[in-house]
């Protein structure tokens, strides 16, 4: 699936694009973090990873046209 939105703001599209390399970095992380059983490392990456998952989340939503229904797929 392709979402294409557009984002005005440069501050907001910067933010945007940290959040979107943050997000794959922490994934990177918690691999390593698992693989090495280490579980400090674990927590502090899917914190990272939830972080930048609210942050896209919170853009898109700002710059979304058309709401949709909570659970609605299609």
């Amino acid at each position: 699936m392709t979402m294409t939105i557009i984002i005005s703001e440069p501050d907001t599209k910067r933010l945007f694009d940290r959040s979107i390399a943050g997000y794959r970095s922490a994934n990177t992380d918690l691999d390593v973090a698992i693989d090495a059983e280490n579980w400090g490392a674990i927590h502090q990456a899917q914190s990272n990873r939830e972080l930048h998952a609210n942050t896209i989340a919170l853009i898109i939503n700002m710059y979304t046209d058309k709401p949709t229904e909570h659970g609605a797929q299609s």
